[in-house]
């Protein structure tokens, strides 16, 4: 099925996620070619927004460059995508500790109206549930991570967060409980226990986007597991 030119502006951020949505549908595959012709004349843009993008997603691990500077889609599976999310979990949990130690008032108010905000959202309004979720992410990540642990965070959530967003099919209410598990602790000030329960909700993430993609054969079911890890 041919895929419809970009409608908006023609960036290399706009690149990026038009070839991870083709890794997530199993278009492109570990090893996979990247064509950067090709791409540029499906969606419409120049050359240049592609090869930039290529120099992103290389940067988050997610092609490698070789001979010829040609591109290919690098390997993964359910295995080393359950450790990237697990040390996206872990980044993200010293970000969590460092707010819990503050206590900063107006980080914790901001991030309880976002929490209020998404217990009010109705269950059926994925894409708004999502929004406040990541939203949460963010408050937590500018208040408490170094410019160094923010850059680490950029580099390892792009491909991840996109893959969340797209294959995170947990409930409403389990979503608001891990998020709200976060936030308690935060305000209690407990440190350790705000990066335990972070850890925890990144990790059941790369759950659902493994499940995801295994169960649409994008991945092949290699028999490990959370536990096995």
């Amino acid at each position: 099925m041919p895929q419809p030119a970009l409608k908006r502006a023609k960036t290399s951020e706009a690149v990026v996620e038009y070839v991870q949505r083709q890794i997530f549908d199993g278009r492109l595959r570990p090893g996979d070619r990247i064509d950067v012709e090709l791409i540029s004349a499906t969606l419409g843009v120049s050359p240049t927004p592609v090869r930039e993008a290529l120099m992103l997603l290389e940067r988050d691990g997610v092609i490698s460059t070789r001979l010829h500077r040609a591109a290919y889609v690098e390997y993964f599976s359910a295995r080393t995508l359950r450790a990237d999310f697990h040390v996206l979990g872990l980044l993200s949990g010293v970000a969590a500790a460092r707010v819990a130690k503050d206590r900063d008032p107006a980080v914790i108010a901001e991030l309880q109206r976002i929490l209020q905000d998404l217990r009010d959202t109705p269950a059926d309004s994925h894409a708004r549930r999502r929004e406040l979720t990541f939203e949460i992410l963010r408050v937590q990540h500018r208040a408490g991570a170094t410019p160094r642990l923010r850059a680490q965070l950029r580099g390892f959530s792009g491909f991840l967060e996109a893959a969340a967003r797209s294959s995170d099919r947990r409930s409403h209410d389990e979503i608001i409980q891990a998020q709200a598990r976060v936030i308690e602790a935060i305000v209690a000030g407990h440190q350790r226990q705000a990066s335990q329960w972070r850890l925890a909700d990144t990790r059941a993430a790369g759950e659902e986007v493994i499940r995801d993609l295994v169960g649409r054969g994008v991945l092949p079911d290699d028999g490990t597991s959370d536990a096995a890890t």
